[in-house]
């Protein structure tokens, strides 16, 4: 069985999101809402984790930081960009599954990576920091891709 990925976040370098995404479905249920709360909260609670290994490691070419922590049947990776911009990825894997694809997650944040990238290299896309709130990633072809990559990783 495969890994489920429930959520992906990019967090720019003061850990304002600048996307989150949930894969468990729809957020019609109070449950739901709760579960999507509990992402948000993995996601910057693993800021701290990546802050404290940029200040042990000086310096370092590999972007992937592998698992950060994890909370129960939770794994959350991080993804640290040389811009200070973080991508949070909160995965598990079944218990009759122990086998989890280190490599797939690292060529996952390349890929998302590089899809990144092109959008904020787009001269169309505004993603100005108006120094209050930074402007949230809201493409549907962004959106499009994430999708695509994570049916094909996992889920």
């Amino acid at each position: 069985m495969a890994m489920k990925f429930h959520c992906l976040a990019i967090l720019n370098r003061q850990g304002n999101p600048l996307y989150m995404r949930t894969f468990d479905g729809t957020r019609e249920t109070a449950e739901q809402q709760d579960q999507c709360v509990k992402y948000h909260y993995l996601a910057h609670t693993s800021c701290d984790v990546v802050e404290e290994r940029l200040s042990q490691t000086k310096t370092s070419s590999d972007l992937f930081f592998g698992l950060l922590q994890t909370i129960g049947d939770m794994s959350v990776y991080g993804y640290v960009l040389n811009t200070g911009s973080r991508f949070i990825l909160v995965t598990s894997v079944p218990a009759e599954s122990s086998a989890v694809r280190i490599a797939d997650i690292k060529t996952l944040f390349q890929q998302v990576h590089a899809t990144y990238v092109s959008l904020i290299c787009n001269p169309f896309h505004d993603m100005a920091d108006d120094g209050e709130q930074p402007h949230r990633i809201t493409s549907t072809k962004f959106d499009s891709i994430v999708d695509e990559l994570i049916s094909t990783y996992g889920k």
